[in-house]
C-alpha cells in the first residue's frame, strides 16, 4: 500500500471531509533499508488516518452543535436536494432525538478534485436523566453505506461513534462576534475503514478503537442579526486565540494486518486554520504487535518559520534510535455548514 494513495482522499471541504495529508520530507537519520522504509510507511499511514478522523469527528460534531445552537430547527437549505438533514424532534426539549444526514450523489465543488458523497450518517441524541443540562447530550454517530468517491479510489466508513458532553461553557471574548463555546468531551469509537480503487479491490483496510477526551473551543455568529432566534448561523474560527486538545489512547489493526496501540503521552495540542484542526504540540507512543515487535515515539510540533500551517511529525525507533520527519500539509477553505 503506497502512502500516497491514502493522501489522495483528503482534498475535502464539507461535512466529513478530508482536508489532511502528510508528504515525506527527508530526515539526515533516515536509513534506506526496506525494512525500515515498509515501517515508516506504515506509520505515516497511521499518522494519515489519525488525521483524517480528527478531521472527520470536528466537522461531524460542529454540525450537531449549529443544529443545538439552533433549537434543532434544519434550515430549509437542508431540507432537500444531494444532502439532506432532517429531526425527527426539531425542538430542544425532547429527547432522544434522531438526526439524520443522507448524500445522494452529492459532489463537493469546492474540492480540488471531483468528490462524490453517497449514503447516511445517523445521530442518536439523548440527555441522561441525571445531566445537569440538556446541553449536556451523548451522541451516536452510525455510518449506513456512507461512502466518498474521487475518480479512481472509494474509502468506506463503518461503525459506529460516540461523543457524551462531559461540560459546555460559554464565554463573551472582548473583540469577538457572537457565541464562544468551550466543550469538553470523551469520545469512544469502533469504526472501520477501507478503500478500494476503480474496479479492482484493495487490500487496504484498518479498524480504529478509541478512547480519548477532547476539550476545544467552537465559535458561532448569527449573520440574522435582526433575528432573536439563531436561524442563520455560521462557524467561525479564531486561529490566534482558539484549541483543541486530546488525550487517551487509539488501538486497532493496520493494513498490514498488526495490532497496534497509540498512547497521547503529553497533551495533542491544536489550533485552527482554514476550519482545519492543525496540531502544534504534544507527544504519543506508536507499539505495533509485528512479528518482532516494534516502538516508536512520535513527536508534533509546528513547522516553524518556513510552514507555519503545516505539522512538523517526527517518528523515533526507540530500539535504534533512528528517526524520520514529515508533514503534514493542510488544503482548504473556510468551512460553512449553512
Amino acid at each position: 500500500m503506497k502512502t500516497n494513495k491514502l493522501l489522495n482522499l483528503f482534498m475535502l471541504t464539507a461535512l466529513f471531509v478530508f482536508i489532511f495529508a502528510g508528504c515525506k520530507k527527508s530526515s539526515s537519520t533516515t536509513t534506506t533499508t526496506s525494512s525500515t522504509n515498509t515501517n515508516a510507511e506504515q506509520t505515516q499511514n497511521s499518522d494519515v488516518q489519525d488525521a483524517v478522523s480528527e478531521r472527520s469527528e470536528q466537522d461531524a460534531d460542529n454540525t450537531v452543535d449549529q443544529l443545538q445552537a439552533n433549537n434543532y430547527v434544519v434550515p430549509s437549505s437542508k431540507a432537500s436536494g444531494s444532502v439532506t438533514i432532517t429531526v425527527n424532534h426539531p425542538d430542544s426539549t425532547t429527547f432522544p432525538k434522531t438526526i439524520t444526514i443522507v448524500y445522494s450523489n452529492y459532489q463537493d465543488s469546492t474540492a480540488g478534485e471531483k468528490f462524490v458523497y453517497n449514503g447516511e450518517i445517523m445521530v442518536n441524541v439523548s440527555v441522561a436523566p441525571s445531566a445537569a443540562s440538556n446541553l449536556l447530550t451523548t451522541r451516536i454517530f452510525t455510518f449506513d453505506n456512507f461512502s466518498i468517491t474521487t475518480d479512481s479510489t472509494t474509502i468506506t466508513v463503518s461503525g459506529e461513534r460516540t461523543v457524551t458532553r462531559l461540560s459546555e461553557k460559554f464565554q463573551i471574548i472582548p473583540g469577538l462576534k457572537g457565541i464562544r463555546v468551550v466543550l469538553t468531551d470523551s469520545i469512544d469509537a469502533n469504526t472501520t475503514w477501507a478503500i478500494t480503487t476503480t474496479n479492482s479491490p484493495d487490500s487496504l483496510h484498518f479498524t480504529r478503537e478509541v478512547r480519548r477526551e477532547r476539550t476545544s473551543d467552537i465559535n458561532f455568529v448569527n449573520i440574522n442579526a435582526s433575528a432573536t432566534k439563531w436561524n442563520q448561523i455560521v462557524l467561525v474560527t479564531y486561529p490566534h486565540l482558539d484549541t483543541i486538545m486530546w488525550t487517551g489512547t487509539v488501538k486497532g489493526v493496520n493494513e498490514a494486518g498488526n495490532d497496534y496501540t497509540k498512547t497521547i503521552t503529553t497533551t495533542l495540542k491544536g489550533t485552527w486554520y482554514s476550519g482545519s484542526p492543525v496540531l502544534i504540540a504534544g507527544e504519543m507512543t506508536l507499539n505495533i504487535a509485528a512479528s518482532t515487535p516494534l516502538n516508536f515515539t512520535i513527536l508534533f510540533q509546528r513547522d516553524l518559520p518556513n510552514h507555519p500551517f503545516k505539522t512538523l511529525v517526527t517518528v523515533t525507533n526507540t530500539a535504534t534510535s533512528k528517526s524520520w520527519s514529515f508533514d503534514r500539509s493542510f488544503y482548504g477553505k473556510f468551512f460553512k455548514w449553512w
